[in-house]
């Protein structure tokens, strides 16, 4: 059986029962208003994780991560599709503008992005709002260097086993997926980060 070590939490978990843990998630609400799960603060915690790419970076469409197989825009308005992910070390952010949590969390995030070691990058996937609404959390709080993915119908925090926001997916360059449930702030991020590369 394969384990996967998450160094920043200090524990080993079977993918096996990850796998049987994602059984438990939910689909988020896609209107505007907050559910009363999603106003929950919880603290971060691992969530399922998805299985892992097979062969090297240079990787054909059938070695991709399912989860990876999405396409959607940005809040540009310019396409994003998701296999560009594959083969990278990268980092996802679910957030929602209306949520307190993801205000207060935002400074760090920026200030985050601009600190991350290279060959890892992070995105954005705002959710469970409207989009001027998500570009004014943009603009208030300087995330524009930021690809931000928007999920509008909410499939994307659905596949990547999100219930809530804030919610993070760490995406190693060898495909596997790991879900974290709650708020990183500046130095998990950054930790978050480093662990990829070492992956």
């Amino acid at each position: 059986m394969s384990v996967r070590f998450a160094p920043r939490w200090g524990i080993v978990v079977s993918v096996a029962a990850l796998a049987l843990a994602g059984c438990a998630t939910t689909t988020p609400a896609t209107s505007s208003e907050p559910t009363e799960s999603m106003m929950q603060d919880e603290p971060a915690s691992m969530a399922p994780t998805h299985g892992a790419m097979e062969g090297d970076a240079a990787m054909d469409d059938a070695a991709v991560n399912e989860t990876l197989k999405f396409n959607a825009t940005t809040l540009t308005g310019d396409a994003f599709d998701g296999t560009s992910l594959a083969g990278t070390d990268a980092i996802l952010w679910f957030w929602a503008s209306w949520c307190p949590t993801c205000q207060a969390e935002a400074p760090g995030v920026a200030e985050a992005v601009a600190q991350l070691p290279e060959g890892v990058t992070m995105y954005g996937v705002p959710g469970n709002s409207d989009q001027a609404g998500m570009g004014k959390f943009v603009d208030d709080y300087g995330l524009g260097d930021i690809v931000q993915i928007v999920d509008a119908d909410g499939s994307l925090w659905s596949a990547f086993g999100v219930p809530s926001q804030p919610a993070y997916a760490l995406i190693n360059d060898n495909g596997e997926i790991t879900t974290i449930q709650g708020s990183l702030g500046l130095n998990g991020i950054l930790d978050a980060a480093n662990s990829l590369l070492d992956s």
